[in-house]
């Protein structure tokens, strides 16, 4: 890995991001493109959030129940800022919630998932021209 040119991390990190675009996986978690392309998480981590703030990315926080550990809510950190506790709607227990306790989940933008289909056009139109 470390021989590996930022351009090399990059392009690896784009190509995974076309899979899923092109794919019906809708949110994924930082370590899926940590696996699929095998890089260290950190720097998956990094590069990630520089997409998040070209607005490629949308980063939310996602809360497990602390007994069933079913995915209880999703949500923009904007939008979590009110909240001190979590009903979980599989099991009924009630979650203290904590923010260090929240796991990132990442979607595409929708314009971000589009533009690899565009992408694919232009690539269809100079190779058939």
């Amino acid at each position: 890995m470390s021989n590996l040119k930022p351009w090399e991390i990059s392009q690896k990190i784009d190509n995974a991001l076309e899979a899923i675009a092109n794919s019906k996986i809708e949110k994924f978690y930082h370590s899926y493109i940590a696996n699929i392309t095998n890089l260290p998480l950190g720097v998956v981590i990094d590069k990630l959030s520089e997409l998040e703030k070209q607005e490629a990315l949308i980063i939310k926080l996602e809360f497990h129940c602390e007994e069933c550990s079913k995915s209880i809510i999703t949500a923009n950190k904007s939008e979590l800022e009110n909240i001190d506790s979590i009903s979980c709607k599989y099991c009924g227990s009630e979650n203290c919630f904590d923010p260090l306790n929240a796991i990132p989940i990442i979607e595409l933008s929708k314009d971000f998932r589009q533009s690899f289909s565009k992408k694919k056009l232009i690539t269809k139109r100079k190779m058939s021209g």
